[in-house]
């Protein structure tokens, strides 16, 4: 008989503390080391950002997603070369052998003037809201997810066995995205439809905010063949591990299948934040390996699939 696992909670202050010896840091390392390994997923607990923070930017996607819709349409990612903006509910397809997502969400990063404009970087296209409700604590949160992506990334590299100054290249002008998203209640009685369709994170880490009490979150395990819901606990974030990790790593670190059904019984708001990282970079634990795909290669040919920008092969 196969026991159904859970997927780990870490405890991340040991880590955080600036006066943290080696050997204590080590320990956490080894635990983030494997729960990517075995799950592709790990929840962390004592990761500094503030709880008023979090609670914030849940009620700024309620604020957003409120507004009527041709407000919204107004802010279409389609329209924005950066992609930076307002998808509708079914306009993303992450499993083409389910219905389209019914989710709307809102695509924003680091403000970039447009005369730098490109692939996942330029101005954000901000809602007509007042800045204290919108602008401000969505900008407030990105700061701490900046920090804690890093300081993850970090312990992913020691648990390879690689020094952290490989990461120069890669962590030097990344690409971060937010992503403000709305799963409306579940209606369907069809077994297609999902909030968000089985799929993989396209680029390295992805750090998940759930509305607390709000599930819908369910990994994929293959040892068991089930699928594990990850509950929607408050000061509790999920991180998994992308596409760019695994395919760097050989697999060490898994890319797993996730999807979500909204299990409460009403609205349900979630912010991932995609860390992709420098557009121009290659693998960095492989770095005599020059003729591999960039960051932005890789990114552009996935994320323009899921929107039907690009014809799939």
């Amino acid at each position: 008989m196969i026991v159904v696992p859970e997927i780990p909670t870490i405890d991340l202050s040991t880590c955080m503390r600036p006066d943290a010896t080696p050997e204590e840091k080590a320990g956490v390392v080894e635990e983030v080391r494997s729960a990517c390994s075995r799950y592709g997923f790990l929840q962390v607990k004592g990761h500094g950002v503030p709880l008023a923070t979090q609670r914030e930017i849940l009620e700024s996607c309620r604020r957003l997603f409120d507004l009527p819709q041709d407000e919204k349409d107004r802010l279409s990612l389609k329209n924005n070369p950066a992609r930076r903006g307002y998808e509708r509910i079914g306009e993303q397809v992450l499993d083409d052998k389910a219905l389209p997502d019914c989710k709307e969400g809102y695509y924003l990063g680091r403000e970039v003037p447009s005369k730098q404009m490109g692939f996942l970087r330029g101005p954000n296209q901000w809602p007509d809201l007042p800045e204290q409700s919108f602008r401000a604590p969505v900008t407030e949160y990105y700061q701490h997810m900046l920090r804690l992506s890093h300081s993850l990334l970090e312990m992913l590299t020691l648990g390879l066995g690689h020094p952290i100054s490989v990461l120069e290249h890669f962590t030097k002008d990344p690409v971060v995205n937010l992503k403000l998203l709305h799963y409306p209640k579940h209606t369907s009685k069809d077994s297609r439809q999902f909030g968000a369709g089985a799929h993989t994170d396209f680029g390295a880490i992805t750090i998940l905010l759930q509305q607390p009490g709000k599930h819908g979150l369910q990994v994929y395990h293959s040892p068991s063949d089930a699928w594990l819901p990850i509950p929607a606990v408050e000061d509790r974030f999920v991180v998994n591990m992308g596409d760019l990790v695994h395919k760097w790593t050989d697999g060490k670190y898994s890319s797993t299948l996730h999807r979500v059904v909204n299990a409460s019984d009403g609205d349900r708001y979630s912010v991932p934040c995609f860390y992709q990282g420098d557009l121009s970079a290659t693998n960095p634990f492989k770095p005599g390996d020059t003729a591999s795909e960039t960051v932005e290669e890789h990114i552009r040919r996935k994320f323009d699939m899921s929107y039907g920008l690009t014809a799939k092969t």
